[in-house]
């Protein structure tokens, strides 16, 4: 498992468009997969994503899972400095450390959910130096092509 490390992130922000997940209130929840693959198809479907490119700082896709404690909302967008758009949300990264697991082939939606398995089930335990800190995760498709993708996780995270 040397997929993964913890590495400092500098302050980022994230717009984008919203929807809530059913299921769990929990950030983690395997009842999410399907939903948030239909909302993000949705969201590139309708033009919506198409829309945020021009306020994109990035080449690169991205998707948040956040949690209020009560209910879990599930973000498709970009990163930016710009204006939020018309129904779209900002969701701040403050600076910190950052639990980053990468992967490699297939479906983007199972590579991303194979890395979250990994970080709540296998890596964030009571021997892992660090914990959970945060109630929104990031997750990358970095290579553009969601059927043979190559992704990343960010889950903020604190020393224990």
């Amino acid at each position: 498992m040397n997929n993964f490390k913890v590495e400092k992130k500098a302050l980022f922000r994230f717009v984008g468009f919203k929807t809530k997940l059913e299921g769990a209130s929990f950030i983690h929840s395997d009842e999410f997969s399907d939903q948030k693959t239909e909302f993000f198809k949705s969201v590139v479907q309708s033009g919506k994503m198409a829309s945020l490119q021009p306020i994109s700082e990035s080449k690169n896709g991205y998707a948040v899972v956040k949690s209020d404690g009560k209910n879990t909302f599930y973000y498709a967008g970009v990163l930016t400095s710009q204006p939020v758009k018309a129904d779209t949300e900002e969701v701040l990264f403050k600076e910190g450390d950052y639990l980053v697991l990468s992967g490699k082939g297939g479906l983007s939606r199972l590579a991303f959910d194979r890395l979250e398995d990994q970080a709540f089930n296998e890596i964030l335990n009571k021997e892992f130096p660090y914990e959970l800190h945060g109630e929104a995760i990031v997750e990358i498709l970095l290579n553009g092509n969601p059927l043979d993708s190559e992704v990343e996780l960010w889950v903020p995270v604190k020393a224990k």
